[in-house]
């Protein structure tokens, strides 16, 4: 009996240890690494993104010559759906924890209801490397009609 309670305690320790895992911060700016993820573009390209982050919402700036990113704006952070009317459609935003990873989910949508049809699919997720210089995205994205593209995007701190 006196070891399953030494094992209940340890279990509770635990989960309480995990649960209360500090969130990553990416604030700070940060450099496209060409060589290290999938090259969409000139190996030559300067694509700067600024992040500010707080505990309920974070800010993303792109700076790039030629590029309109997607994920440019201020986001909550709830696992709740943003829903905004963009023209005769509508774009649902969720930005959420899954662990230590942020992850980003956008859809542009035919209609408000769960059932409408889908125009485009983005989930990107973010993680950090340990030292906090390196910073990774994988991106998924699909649109109606055209297949599934997978992306890796390497940052490195400035």
């Amino acid at each position: 009996m006196r070891k399953l309670q030494w094992l209940l305690a340890a279990g509770l320790l635990c989960v309480s240890a995990f649960a209360q895992a500090e969130k990553p911060n990416f604030s700070g700016t940060w450099k496209l690494n060409n060589d290290k993820g999938t090259r969409d573009g000139p190996a030559d390209r300067v694509y700067l993104e600024t992040i500010v982050q707080t505990n309920t919402t974070i800010t993303v700036t792109t700076k790039s010559a030629g590029v309109t990113n997607l994920l440019d704006g201020t986001f909550p952070i709830k696992d709740k759906p943003h829903v905004e009317k963009m023209g005769k459609n509508y774009r649902f935003t969720k930005v959420s924890w899954e662990g230590p990873t942020l992850v980003f989910e956008i859809s542009d949508k035919d209609g408000k209801k769960d059932t409408s049809k889908f125009l485009l699919y983005v989930r990107e997720s973010w993680s950090l490397s340990p030292d906090g210089t390196v910073l990774t995205k994988f991106r998924r994205s699909g649109a109606a009609q055209k297949p599934v593209v997978d992306q890796k995007y390497v940052f490195d701190k400035q």
